[in-house]
């Protein structure tokens, strides 16, 4: 047993869902023992993504495999509040990104999408106090962000930005090409467009919300070209191709899309021997099959990222090659306390899109 679980309190707040069709409670939940293995975190912030009422309280129309009752919210920034005997690096008191997805440790590499906030195995970070598997807190210099001028509220972007890295990293994007990314208006898209930048690219971001492509616009003047998708193949074609050949188109088109011509459009347009990187959530896509093998396109599947990945975005954070804030085109919209969830799930819908932004701060003496 570690040294420091007296700190501990014998229960935390947490921000209790019996199942998805009735409202959820701030319970006092019995704190969790630290094992081998894993440690406990103090979130600061846990992100409240637009969606969170479908999967928790809505019904779960999207159908994710929460096991309920459970203490909602995958993913956030905390301090460390107990740590393992096996513990190598992580010191109470660190700061640290929290992982939503727990991946097996055998060997098999495989995502086990019953992770954070999705099972009573790992309760949520809508809380006090979380309790994560060791390797799903990682470590961030907090004198580098104080050197980059960077805020703990800042940091809580990471959230979204990361996963648009991952699938970057998959294929290989280098500095001076140019990226595609559809749709870039929601939250993981336009992610990638400040992510995209970060690494050196030039982007063409594709949606329809005409108001946030031109705040995207705004954010690198010369650097990021806008095209409005018109639901036909053909006319989105010629559109993207008015800003050159594409060398990686990436997509995060979501589980209720209904017309997909636009990811027709978007492998279409990429160049000979380029790359296409899928990070939605479609059932089902028909694609352009002569096209790909004529054109020798690599497609690469992406779910999230790796941990070796988490930590290299990290270090652009600390070195100042990611830009974040409001100065850089990422906002805040809005942080409530736990027992103002209606607030917060009305605010993220109501504030859903590229570089926005709304948490929970369970441990107000954090902030």
């Amino acid at each position: 047993m570690p040294s420091n679980a007296g700190q501990l309190p014998s229960t935390y707040k947490g921000l209790l869902f019996s199942s998805a069709s009735v409202p959820p409670t701030v319970a006092s939940i019995p704190t969790p023992k630290v094992e081998y293995g894993t440690v406990i975190v103090r979130p600061i912030y846990g992100w409240v993504f637009n969606y969170a009422a479908d999967i928790y309280t809505n019904g779960n129309p999207r159908n994710y495999p929460v096991q309920f009752p459970v203490v909602g919210g995958l993913n956030g920034i905390g301090r460390v509040a107990a740590v393992p005997p096996d513990a190598a690096n992580l010191k109470v008191g660190d700061l640290v990104v929290i992982e939503p997805f727990v991946r097996q440790r055998d060997g098999a590499h495989k995502v086990n999408i019953m992770g954070i906030g999705m099972t009573a195995e790992y309760q949520g970070v809508w809380a006090e106090l979380v309790r994560l598997p060791l390797e799903n807190a990682v470590r961030v210099d907090e004198a580098a962000l104080q050197r980059q001028n960077v805020s703990l509220r800042d940091l809580a972007f990471y959230s979204q930005l990361v996963v648009s890295y991952g699938g970057f990293r998959d294929v290989a994007l280098t500095a001076g090409e140019t990226v595609l990314i559809t749709p870039a208006t929601g939250n993981f898209g336009g992610a990638g467009v400040h992510v995209a930048l970060a690494m050196g690219a030039r982007v063409i971001a594709m949606g329809r919300n005409e108001k946030i492509l031109a705040e995207l616009k705004a954010v690198a003047p010369g650097r990021v070209e806008t095209v409005v998708l018109s639901g036909n193949v053909e006319t989105d074609v010629a559109n993207i191709a008015k800003y050159g050949p594409v060398d990686v188109y990436q997509d995060f088109s979501p589980p209720m899309a209904t017309n997909k011509s636009h990811i027709q459009a978007g492998i279409l347009s990429v160049r000979p021997g380029g790359r296409v990187n899928f990070m939605g959530n479609v059932k089902d896509l028909e694609v352009p099959y002569i096209a790909i093998v004529y054109n020798g396109l690599r497609i690469q599947g992406t779910l999230m990222y790796s941990r070796e990945q988490a930590q290299d975005f990290i270090k652009l954070i600390e070195s100042g090659t990611m830009k974040l804030g409001p100065e850089a085109g990422l906002t805040t919209k809005g942080v409530f306390k736990l027992e103002e969830w209606e607030a917060a799930f009305e605010t993220s819908v109501k504030e859903a899109g590229a570089g926005r932004a709304v948490y929970f701060a369970p441990n107000q003496d954090l902030l």
